[in-house]
């Protein structure tokens, strides 16, 4: 799956260049970032975890105070539950769920200052889900011929089917100039509205990033 991310972007970032006068081309993505980041859920049996996140954007107008930004990016996020209901005669425990996801963000940044510049930024996303996996340990009792009660104790590692998530997200930032382009440092908070997977235990896509990137000018 990360081979064919990488092959979507480079293929949309050689179509996006734009022509800027006569015989000069630059690239439509202005902001390249890598992040990492860890999951919060309100589950009383879940944990975050860690993960990763690549996204490359475009901000108009990038000289005002007042930026409208978007992009894709890829983030992998991931989350531990102790225990989950898996029906009368069963449940899992151990379970950690990772989850691959294309995020598409549209937001408004706020600058403040000249030359060195903190900024403020919030909008909108879209998480769209095309893998995920859980792994951990499926425990059933069920009863034999005898009605007596078999408890059975069995690994698993298996794709799972979660929906998309929408949400908002707010960040606050850095903007260090650095010769022809500008240092980045972004910490944010991702919260999904919307439930991923809700049975006895909800997953919702809800995750602090921290964001290293770099702008060209």
């Amino acid at each position: 799956m990360m081979k064919q991310f990488i092959f979507v972007l480079g293929l949309t970032i050689i179509l996006s260049k734009v022509t800027c006068g006569q015989n000069v081309q630059s690239f439509f993505f202005d902001e390249f970032a890598i992040s990492a980041n860890r999951s919060v859920n309100p589950g009383k049996a879940a944990e975050g975890l860690y993960g990763i996140g690549l996204g490359v954007y475009h901000s108009f107008r990038s000289d005002k105070k007042l930026n409208i930004i978007t992009g894709i990016e890829y983030n992998r996020t991931s989350q531990f539950f102790e225990s989950m209901y898996e029906g009368h005669f069963a449940h899992a425990t151990d379970l950690i769920y990772t989850i691959n996801c294309f995020s598409i963000p549209a937001g408004l940044r706020i600058n403040f200052g000249t030359n060195l510049k903190v900024f403020i930024e919030t909008g909108a996303f879209a998480d769209l889900v095309f893998d995920s996996n859980r792994t951990g340990t499926m425990i059933t009792y069920l009863p034999d011929d005898n009605n007596q009660m078999t408890y059975t104790e069995k690994e698993i590692d298996q794709k799972v089917k979660l929906s998309d998530s929408f949400g908002f997200y707010l960040g606050l930032g850095i903007r260090i100039p650095v010769s022809i382009i500008e240092l980045i440092v972004k910490p944010d908070y991702k919260f999904g509205i919307n439930e991923l997977y809700s049975y006895q235990e909800a997953i919702f896509s809800r995750y602090f990033r921290l964001n290293i990137g770099l702008k060209i000018k």
